[in-house]
């Protein structure tokens, strides 16, 4: 699900050489949503969605996709359960959630915020607006993958200088750093759990 649409893009000041009704705006809006998502682990935007998650005997669960807003239905290993109770961006139960090893708990929930954050709307649109100058200012070359070895440049009697190591990995402009996408984790509630349909 795309976070913005065009008329979010013409809000910022773009060259001649960038044309919003180019078919790769749809593309780079898209992506660049993809991989805000993605960081943040769930839809940032309100949706009734189910989560699978493995639960000890803790008796609060942390749910992905804050804020959660209501809770419609929770099973442990399919079978349903009624002795809970919402809690601050989870649900708590008294006994825990298994008595011995781990469980499987299906929560389905509504979460998520009604509007788009101005945050987050101006992390995607910059996203999607470098990725069209790069496209319009190198032509073909654009679409190349920045693999991020280059650490340094000098101009005078021009240089480069390049990282090296198997850590430097290949990106585009739709690629979020770490620190991004931890900031976007911790916000939206990505405890380390997915979440797997929304309706």
């Amino acid at each position: 699900m795309a976070l913005i649409t065009t008329a979010d893009l013409e809000q910022y000041p773009l060259p001649p050489e960038v044309v919003l009704t180019d078919p790769i705006v749809t593309v780079l809006i898209e992506s660049a949503s993809a991989e805000v998502v993605d960081a943040a682990g769930s839809p940032i935007i309100q949706k009734r969605s189910t989560v699978e998650l493995l639960a000890g005997r803790a008796r609060i669960l942390r749910l992905p996709g804050l804020p959660v807003t209501e809770i419609h239905t929770v099973t442990v290993t399919g079978q349903p359960v009624a002795d809970w109770k919402k809690a601050n961006g989870g649900i708590y139960r008294p006994s825990g959630w298994a008595e011995d090893g781990a469980e499987t708990v299906t929560v389905e929930y509504t979460h998520g915020l009604p509007n788009l954050p101005a945050d987050i709307k101006d992390l995607v649109c910059r996203m999607v607006i470098s990725g069209l100058l790069n496209a319009a200012d190198n032509a073909a070359d654009g679409f190349a993958l920045n693999n991020g070895r280059l650490s340094s440049i000098k101009i005078d009697d021009y240089a480069e200088g390049y990282a090296t190591g198997d850590t430097v990995d290949a990106i585009t402009e739709m690629s979020l750093p770490k620190s991004t996408r931890d900031r976007l984790a911790k916000r939206f509630g990505n405890y380390g759990a997915k979440v797997v349909g929304s309706l």
